[in-house]
């Protein structure tokens, strides 16, 4: 990936800013952790654009807020949406099998 999409990841902005506390990333869990090291890797490799990304990220937020109040107990946090998108985009890809109903 060149330098010009690394900077494409570091500064999404509006619903799908990264979260950071003090300049960092914040992950609460190492599942979060290692979600978005896929993604970025995936797409360091050719497998996506990232822009591609960043729109079924920016979607599944927004349909997540259409649903319901995105914030309390239950509710998604920013990395289930992370991994739904990437989920959706590895599926559109094909490098993840979507599985029968």
């Amino acid at each position: 990936m060149s330098e010009q999409a690394r900077l494409d990841i570091a500064v999404m902005d509006s619903t799908c800013a990264l979260p950071r506390r003090s300049g960092e990333l914040v992950f609460h869990d190492d599942w979060e952790r290692r979600a978005f090291a896929m993604a970025v890797a995936l797409c360091e490799q050719g497998r996506y654009d990232w822009d591609t990304f960043r729109e079924h990220l920016i979607a599944e937020i927004a349909a997540s807020d259409a649903r319901g109040p995105s914030t309390g107990p239950g509710a998604p946090g920013y990395y289930e949406h992370w991994l739904a998108a990437l989920e959706q985009v590895l599926a559109k890809s094909g490098i993840l099998p979507v599985a029968e109903p």
